[in-house]
């Protein structure tokens, strides 16, 4: 062991004699099985969790030339790091530089600096451009380090945001701000307050406004928005008072329609909204119409884009059309449409779908824009390919170069990845993936896809095929993920294995620690809430987040309730979809206000969810491309899916 390592013992004599060790036992060493190293690993790391760190540090004999020893170097080190010096610091700063480690021994040593206020080494190390979330702890070591004027600017730049600030910055802000003149603070509250009123942050923008005198008006506004209707003709026209009636006409539009777009062009002629801002107030009104599916949103959207100036506008123009089957007007708003819109595969399959139910024929033009869709792989190219009754064509590719696995396989971050994920240590395991993935050129990130997918690393072999652009390798963007896991289930709810398993890789990607920002989790992304609700139905304990990180267990209950939602929407995979996505409650809103049938392929174009809208198309295109490799090929719609029936014609199986 070299003196770099004896210096994060406490006891002497213990590294003497963990020297000697290594000295005696070095030939034993080398012929360690990998099982035998992987549980003195996990032994040595429990060890300090549980404090025990001398009895971890008698473990580094046995583990000096296992990938995962610098994980180890790096706990000990965090365990001890307040006893240790800045030169032992830089030693291992400088061996894992550029590393996961590295960064982590870095952040680690920042906090020990910042606990013990030693300030001026934590501007040595921080350097002009401090991590993210230590900006306040920056700023305070430029004032104890007599760079007031640069501590000051930094304030004011980290002050002046819209969104709310970390309550570690508070006692700093506070600091900062009592050194303010009554009208410098005053300034610096309105400041900020338009801010969060751009940014929609209406409880932040109302407390800063609680520090700026004759203000309550304005306060009153954010809290209660219904007074806008009597408060918003007596406001002062200003920058800050416009983008505060902005703000309020935007939140009354979601729960009084009618009465706040009526208010919104009354209010127009007081303030004078630009372009700009009558372009994002329509652009908010109509997505809650719309979203509202008002009978007469086609008069509301002619009446406030009369020039087809909205992209947005104009496209929901051509679902109204499709909704009533009015093809000649549908064709008229494709042609209304920018040009790089028309070519979309959306608006080309419209184009030619409205000019066949037209003419009631084929036409040549319809036809060539079919036959051209019908070569590639998507949603309409896959309805384009049913119209015209041919197979479909997946285009898929592989520019895969074998040689490269075992040379992308030698990298030292990929192989301490792999350690990392049989110790299920995910996050560490991605960091270092990605810090391999960084330096490969596009053919190894594709090699190193490839070897993901080798051992079984479905989402990793995913997001690498995705991040090198290769979109056509169908082998590694659609593995056969947790194979027998889905066979199973899928048969034991007698459900259709190709759309289960395109649900789980639009939700997910077949990431087992999965977790969304509303805190759905795992393979499926089910939400905790969901997931107690279906254990009660399964007659087992409800799970706990961790275990719905278990794939077997998440892919056994979300295929459960794929298989309740089929049975409630009379076995139409599109309704299912949209309810797995939507909630069940707002599809059957959006079916209760349905009078007749529906093609399925116009109802998916006029549901007034965007996230759904494309959430259904991803999940049928998907199913079609492993319908054709589970050799479960079938039309991407079943007849019985063809046409959408009002709620209270659907008839459960």
């Amino acid at each position: 062991m070299t003196c770099r390592k004896q210096r994060i013992c406490n006891n002497r004599l213990l590294c003497g004699l963990i020297f000697l060790l290594a000295q005696l036992s070095g030939h034993v060493q080398a012929e360690t099985p990998l099982d035998k190293q992987r549980a003195v690993y996990s032994e040595a790391m429990e060890e300090i969790r549980q404090g025990k760190v001398e009895n971890a540090e008698a473990a580094i004999p046995q583990l000096h030339d296992y990938i995962l020893f610098p994980y180890l170097e790096l706990e000990l080190l965090k365990a001890q790091i307040d006893s240790l010096s800045s030169r032992t610091i830089d030693v291992y700063l400088n061996e894992y530089r550029n590393t996961v480690v590295g960064a982590r021994i870095e952040r680690a040593w920042l906090l020990k600096l910042k606990r013990h206020k030693e300030w001026a080494e934590f501007l040595h190390y921080a350097g002009d451009k401090p991590p993210r979330n230590m900006r306040c702890e920056y700023i305070t070591a430029l004032q104890a380090t007599d760079q007031g004027a640069l501590a000051e600017q930094e304030t004011e730049k980290l002050w002046l945001t819209g969104y709310s600030l970390p309550d570690s910055c508070d006692a700093l802000l506070n600091s900062w701000l009592h050194r303010q003149s009554p009208e410098q603070l005053a300034d610096l509250h309105w400041r900020r307050a338009a801010l969060a009123i751009e940014q929609g942050q209406h409880k932040l923008a109302k407390y800063l406004l609680k520090k700026v005198p004759d203000t309550e008006p304005l306060q009153q506004l954010l809290s209660k928005p219904e007074t806008l209707y009597k408060a918003g003709f007596a406001l002062e026209v200003n920058d800050f008072n416009r983008q505060l009636v902005m703000l309020t006409l935007k939140r009354l539009a979601a729960d009084d329609f009618e009465s706040s777009n009526t208010l919104w062009h009354q209010l127009d002629r007081r303030f004078q909204f630009t372009a700009k801002e009558n372009y994002a107030l329509r652009d908010s009104f109509a997505r809650q119409y719309i979203a509202g599916s008002a009978d007469d949103a086609r008069d509301w959207i002619n009446a406030n884009d009369p020039n087809f100036e909205d992209p947005y506008l104009t496209e929901w123009r051509v679902r109204l059309a499709l909704r009533d089957q009015d093809w000649a007007a549908a064709q008229q708003f494709i042609k209304a449409l920018p040009e790089d819109y028309q070519d979309k595969p959306d608006w080309q399959y419209w184009w030619a779908r409205a000019d066949m139910e037209k003419n009631q024929a084929l036409t040549d033009e319809a036809q060539a824009i079919l036959r051209q869709m019908a070569t590639e792989r998507g949603y309409y190219s896959f309805l384009a390919a049913d119209m015209l009754n041919q197979e479909y064509r997946l285009g898929e590719k592989r520019n895969l170069k074998p040689e490269l696995i075992a040379e992308v396989e030698q990298r030292t971050a990929i192989q301490r990845a792999k350690e990392l994920h049989w110790h299920r240590d995910f996050s560490a395991a991605k960091s270092e993936w990605r810090s391999a993935i960084y330096s490969l050129s596009k053919e190894e990130q594709i090699a190193a896809a490839q070897l993901a997918l080798n051992w079984g690393w479905s989402h990793t072999a995913v997001a690498t095929a995705i991040r090198a652009g290769e979109w056509d390798d169908l082998v590694l963007r659609f593995p056969l993920a947790f194979y027998s896991t889905f066979d199973e289930n899928a048969k034991s709810q007698n459900i259709d294995l190709k759309w289960v398993y395109a649900i789980a890789r639009q939700e997910s990607a077949f990431a087992e620690d999965a977790r969304s920002r509303v805190g759905a989790r795992g393979v499926m992304q089910l939400m905790p809430g969901t997931a107690k609700t279906i254990s009660r139905q399964m007659n087992r304990s409800a799970p706990s987040n961790d275990d719905l990180e278990t794939a077997e267990l998440n892919i056994e209950m979300g295929t459960f309730y794929l298989a309740q939602l089929l049975e409630e929407f009379g076995g139409n995979r599109i309704l299912a979809t949209a309810a797995y996505n939507a909630g069940p409650n707002r599809v059957k809103r959006v079916l209760s206000r349905q009078q007749e049938q529906m093609p399925a392929d116009i109802w998916v174009e006029n549901l007034p969810y965007g996230e759904t809208r494309n959430y259904i198309k991803n999940v049928m295109a998907f199913s079609v491309v492993y319908g054709i490799k589970l050799k479960l090929a079938k039309p991407i719609l079943a007849s019985h899916e063809r046409h959408i029936t009002p709620l209270q014609e659907i008839n459960t199986p």
